[in-house]
């Protein structure tokens, strides 16, 4: 990764995931490696594209690709994990497999994962913000998608957290919740 040959990195960080996959699930993953392999196939300019670099932009799309599709995804999953890939389907304008992704990293995080018994407040804020980041995720990417129920979607995510939130409801963090529900609610009248 620091030399620059984020091909080979790619390489490498597959046949991590094979080898050691079953024995520790996700921690076979270097999510700061698989970000920063997300982050050359995405930054890339057209330029960068023209020169046939197997390191970053289209070139080395392919190689990321299959490293989620043939090697991580079936094997492991996690938050980063789905985030990553979501933001790799995003630059390929696939709305619908990134909205897909998105809910996937949204339900392995902390926010989907949360009890109603909850009581940690550092954890809720945290959670609070995949909530307010899945619900902007939706406005922005729903449109894109013919047929979409992505206010629905929105809605029911928010009135699940709601619910499982009771223990906060003094909090800023809870009030906001209640008006993008809100918000919601007056978009679709």
């Amino acid at each position: 990764m620091d030399v620059g040959q984020l091909n080979e990195a790619c390489r490498a960080l597959s046949r991590v995931v094979e080898e050691n996959s079953e024995k520790v699930g996700a921690e076979s993953v270097d999510e700061d490696v698989l970000d920063r392999l997300v982050d050359g196939v995405t930054r890339a300019s057209g330029n960068e594209d023209i020169d046939e670099d197997p390191n970053r932009g289209r070139q080395l799309f392919k190689s990321v690709n299959d490293l989620f599709e043939r090697t991580i995804l079936p094997r492991v999953s996690s938050y980063r994990i789905f985030r990553a890939y979501g933001r790799l389907l995003t630059w390929q304008e696939k709305w619908t497999e990134a909205i897909k992704a998105y809910l996937n990293a949204y339900r392995n995080g902390s926010a989907g994962m949360m009890e109603k018994s909850e009581t940690d407040l550092d954890k809720w804020k945290g959670a609070v913000h995949e909530v307010e980041e899945i619900v902007e995720l939706f406005r922005d990417f729903g449109p894109r998608v013919e047929g979409s129920n992505w206010r629905f979607q929105a809605r029911s995510i928010l009135r699940t957290f709601i619910g499982r939130s009771k223990n906060f409801e003094d909090e800023a963090e809870y009030s906001r919740l209640r008006d993008l529900q809100d918000e919601l609610r007056t978009e679709d009248e």
